[in-house]
């Protein structure tokens, strides 16, 4: 599972399962089948009779004990993030039951598994009722919901929600935009020190879930956003003493705090903005050198400063940035005339006031090939910024504050690796390396040597022997969590799941002559970096990350499971999808496709890597079948198909 969320103390995350259930209206029915079609629908479009779509899991065995309500999600005072409509799902314990929650009929499996979409009730409470057999046991659940306890206080606003927030530097001139939550058909404005007033504007709101739409009721909204945008021209300074000063510039002592004023049914408040803004006037910069703490001394770069944002740059220490603005925490680095990317400011030393530009110059370029690897060596005035794509059978290398002095592009020894290599001026400030090569990319890494020099090491393609093609091999297998990891209605966790799996994967990986490299080989918890990590430093050649999945809050589970297949670099697209076919194919549940994502076990660029999510443990069929030995047995073998196969494509026609 991945893009984790809180729930019942375990975590969650989002993708995709299999199975169906109901929606419920004042004329509730139960559900039954693996998966839900619309077969007639209400006027409102909120019920339906499901139908049933075949599946190639077993029955879900039944079960017989005392009757007793656990509800696994949500978990008591947890913060729902939907307004209208979330699932939830536990068991009562025994099979044959039946079960009520908040009055409406829910489908009970043999084994006492119920797993449900409902209205979420605006009081925050749920309520259970399960009987059987004359016997009746009752159960309450307190959740908080969106504008509620933890919506808008007295003053209509949503305090936490109001951005931006805290240190923030901007060129003068550039376009700020405000941002909050706060009770609907208010008029807001947000009053400036230098008196000026800009319109806070009610926005038409679209919720999105980690690449699920969530089902919306039609229901009035409690919160809604406000947004307006002004030109940065003076500082800002807030009345909190806690939230910190601008960092990129020099405190001015007269900055007076910018205000929001909010007005709905005649009744008028003001909010301090919580934002302290420096201005960078026009040419004006600072400089900075990436100098991260990080085990893998690595400099993240994000298109947009704050959590949950994809990682896209990747600046080695001892890179050299033009900074032009601050905000949550980070600092926009300046690319060229037209990029900018956000790195922690925590990773960035800053130099003095009037350090030099962020520029140079690129001299000679030359390839080295040795017996693992070759290498492009290209040869800076400075560490500049640089990025590093991939292609099926190419790499291109991409040098920012670059101009060229290029003479000599030396090819160096001999090597079947390299078809062609080439460089280009392509703007002012950007120059790029283009090597093609005659096998698809397998890896790379990317540094700075002791002389200052960029190196990208592109690794040649393992021998494969197509007769038997994971002999000689090593493969890092990667059992998925803990810490963190989804939950089935019974108990069920994802790391036990996957542990399962992983551990047949690996007698047959070993059966077929690989070395197997077991990122979590027991139950124990590993760290969530570490375990790329260790692929890379043990030099795998491929690593394949398993998981089970679960759902965001607001996406219906009876429509949306199945099975999904990620990756994030180029060389690992063809294995994601032999990924995806072998194990939809072997067990029928609906195929949610490969999908590039940035996850940590496939973002690593020295080999293909992959990340499975078979199954929603949340789904009650589906929990019940990763408990099944002969299941885990049944996913381990299409992953083992997946590989042989991707291997073998690999070994026809392939250059070292």
């Amino acid at each position: 599972m991945w893009r984790t969320s809180l729930v019942s103390g375990v975590l969650l995350a989002a993708s995709a399962g299999c199975t169906a259930g109901p929606r419920t209206t004042a004329e509730p029915r139960p559900a039954a089948g693996p998966r839900a079609a619309p077969d007639t629908a209400a006027a409102d479009g909120r019920t339906w009779t499901p139908r049933a779509i075949r599946n190639d899991l077993p029955a879900i065995p039944p079960r017989t004990g005392p009757l007793r309500i656990q509800l696994m999600y949500p978990g008591e005072g947890y913060a729902v993030s939907v307004a209208d409509s979330n699932f939830i799902f536990g068991n009562v314990g025994t099979g044959g039951a039946t079960l009520t929650i908040n009055g409406a009929p829910v489908e009970v499996a043999p084994n006492g598994a119920f797993l449900a979409f409902l209205p979420v009730p605006s009081d925050g409470l749920y309520r259970l009722a399960a009987a059987k057999g004359g016997e009746r046991t009752e159960l309450q659940r307190r959740v908080r919901v969106p504008g509620g306890a933890t919506g808008a206080g007295e003053t209509g606003i949503v305090a936490a929600s109001v951005t931006p927030a805290g240190a923030l530097t901007g060129v003068e001139g550039e376009r700020i935009t405000v941002r909050f939550r706060g009770a609907p058909g208010a008029v807001a404005r947000l009053l400036l020190p230098d008196g000026r007033t800009v319109p806070l504007v009610e926005q038409r709101s679209v919720e999105r879930a980690e690449g699920f739409m969530q089902d919306r009721a039609v229901a009035p909204r409690q919160v809604t956003e406000y947004a307006g945008s002004f030109a940065l021209t003076q500082a800002i300074t807030s009345r909190d003493t806690a939230v910190r000063a601008p960092t990129l510039v020099t405190a001015e002592p007269n900055a007076r705090a910018a205000v929001i004023e909010f007005t709905r049914d005649g009744r008028t408040t003001q909010q301090p903005l919580s934002l302290s803004a420096g201005v960078l006037r026009a040419g004006e910069t600072r400089k900075g050198v990436a100098a991260t703490g990080r085990v893998e001394a690595t400099v993240i770069g994000t298109a947009i400063p704050g959590s949950g944002t994809p990682y896209e740059w990747f600046f080695p220490n001892g890179t050299r940035f033009t900074i032009d603005g601050e905000r949550e925490g980070a600092y926009r680095v300046r690319l060229s005339r037209d990029q900018s990317v956000w790195v922690s400011a925590a990773d960035v030393r800053l130099e003095p006031v009037g350090a030099p530009p962020v520029t140079g110059t690129v001299g000679t370029v030359r390839l080295d090939p040795a017996a693992e690897w070759t290498e492009l060596r290209i040869v800076t005035s400075d560490r500049l910024p640089f990025e590093v794509r991939a292609e099926e059978r190419a790499l291109e290398v991409r040098v920012y504050g670059a101009e060229t002095r290029t003479n000599w592009l030396q090819y160096g020894a001999a090597d079947p690796l390299v078809r062609r290599a080439e460089w280009r001026q392509e703007a002012d400030d950007q120059y790029v390396v283009r090597l093609e090569l005659n096998a698809p990319v397998w890896g790379w890494r990317s540094f700075w040597d002791a002389s200052g020099a960029l190196v990208v090491r592109v690794r040649r393609p393992p021998l494969i022997d197509a007769a038997a093609p994971m002999r000689g091999l090593r493969i890092a297998l990667d059992a998925g969590h803990p810490p963190g990891g989804a939950i089935g209605p019974t108990g069920l966790t994802e790391a036990e799941a996957n542990l399962a799996i992983t551990r047949r994967l690996a007698a047959m990986v070993r059966a077929a002559g690989a070395e197997v490299i077991e990122t979590r080989p027991d139950e124990r918890p590993v760290e969530l970096g570490a375990r790329p990590m260790q692929a890379a430093a043990q030099d795998a050649d491929l690593l394949i990350s398993i998981h089970n999945n679960a759902f965001p809050d607001g996406v219906n589970p009876f429509e949306n499971n199945g099975t999904a297949a990620f990756y994030n670099q180029a060389p690992s697209l063809e294995l994601a999808r032999r990924m995806e076919a072998e194990i939809v194919g072997e067990l029928g549940l609906r195929e949610l496709g490969v999908a590039r994502s940035d996850l940590a076990l496939v973002r690593p660029t020295w080999m293909p890597s992959v990340l499975t999510e078979t199954m929603f443990l949340m789904v009650p069929q589906q929990e019940a079948a990763l408990r099944d030995p002969a299941v885990h047995e049944r996913i381990a073998r299409a992953h083992f198909r997946a590989i042989e196969g991707f291997l073998r494509a690999r070994a026809a026609g392939s250059e070292r």
